[in-house]
């Protein structure tokens, strides 16, 4: 009897864990060189075929002998995600000495771009002075998180960004270390953006938030309730998680 019980014990074992590998699937975009390492997209299904986390990995020594004055990659989203997320791919730049405005985000730091607007659609936005009007066509209210307030102006190739005020950087309770962007262009949510700072990223992260979603969306899909940057062995994952259907 105590040999049967092992046995058992051992099958369910096997059953279980056969279980847990099948239960999700992860597949992995193409690779791109980033300082001494790589930096590659990811997205991640349900045992049911449902998407639960879009993200990407940056592997070990990606932050290493970063170029100067900085980066630009876009990473595209893995083939077998192609029309069961709404996200289209990601721009993922280093900034070496940040950018504007002087005092918050002139820092080392990185744009994780998130986007919902097709690649080609997004690298056709003129600058701010060309096209002023379609920058200013702002969404909807219900269509941008309600704590969130537009910043100045509009940026070629990305749009409007807006910020949460009360974040440490913009109430004056602290400095940037990380923050969540969203971005607008021609009356249309457009782009969601962890920012982070080098120096977060080499610090071992292990930071999960809740996303501050807008009432409502564009486009039916799965959205991120969650959003992550963590270190996981070697390698930073940042990721938006916990996708859920939203009508």
């Amino acid at each position: 009897m105590k040999n049967l019980s092992l046995v058992l014990l051992l099958a369910v074992w096997l059953f279980s864990s056969c279980d847990k590998e099948e239960s999700d699937s992860s597949f992995k975009g193409a690779e791109q060189t980033l300082g001494n390492g790589k930096a590659y997209s990811w997205v991640k299904f349900s045992a049911d075929d449902k998407p639960t986390s879009i993200g990407f990995t940056l592997t070990k020594g990606a932050l290493d002998n970063l170029p100067h004055p900085g980066v630009a990659l876009v990473l595209s989203i893995p083939s077998e995600a192609a029309g069961k997320i709404p996200f289209d791919h990601i721009m993922l730049d280093y900034l070496h000495s940040g950018h504007e405005p002087p005092g918050v985000y002139d820092v080392a730091h990185f744009d994780m771009h998130f986007y919902l607007q097709p690649l080609n659609e997004r690298l056709a936005i003129p600058s701010y002075g060309e096209k002023a009007t379609k920058f200013d066509n702002l969404p909807p209210a219900d269509y941008i998180p309600s704590s969130y307030i537009r910043l100045p102006g509009g940026v070629p190739q990305m749009g409007v960004h807006w910020a949460d005020p009360t974040s440490p950087e913009l109430s004056g309770k602290g400095k940037f270390t990380e923050t969540l962007i969203f971005g607008s262009y021609d009356g249309k949510l457009t782009f969601m953006e962890p920012m982070v700072t080098y120096d977060f990223l080499k610090s071992k992260p292990n930071l999960t938030k809740t996303m501050p979603l807008p009432k409502k969306f564009d486009k039916a899909g799965y959205y991120p309730m969650t959003y992550s940057i963590k270190q996981v062995g070697d390698n930073i994952e940042v990721s938006l998680d916990n996708l859920m259907l939203m009508q």
